[in-house]
């Protein structure tokens, strides 16, 4: 399990600001992949990064903060509109890397006021 979760564990800890990877991880009712996004973001440069996991969607808004991570694990956590912790241990040894860091990309996005 250790050795299986090696390489994700390097891509993850090699994630800075603003990037991103994509894993394949369990499968949806279609007996397809899932695949998520495992984003790293720094909200200033004294301070640690912070991680999280979501789907691989352009506007997810659901997702998990990774607090910690072991050898073979990740342990992810959310609160929802109740202040009511959600945790979940992801198994690093059954994700599988499908793409490498990517920067995410800014929208062009244009409101008129």
């Amino acid at each position: 399990k250790v050795k299986a979760s090696k390489d994700l564990l390097r891509a993850i800890n090699a994630l800075e600001d603003n990037e991103y990877i994509v894993v394949e991880y369990g499968v949806d009712f279609k007996g397809e992949p899932n695949r998520y996004r495992i984003e790293c973001s720094r909200f200033s440069q004294d301070r640690e990064k912070t991680l999280r996991i979501h789907k691989d969607e352009r506007y997810s808004f659901s997702g998990m903060n990774i607090e910690k991570f072991t050898g073979t694990t990740a342990y992810g956590y959310t609160y929802d509109l109740m202040n009511q912790r959600t945790t979940y241990n992801f198994p690093l040894y059954e994700m599988k890397l499908v793409e490498e860091p990517f920067k995410v990309q800014d929208h062009n996005l244009k409101f008129n006021a």
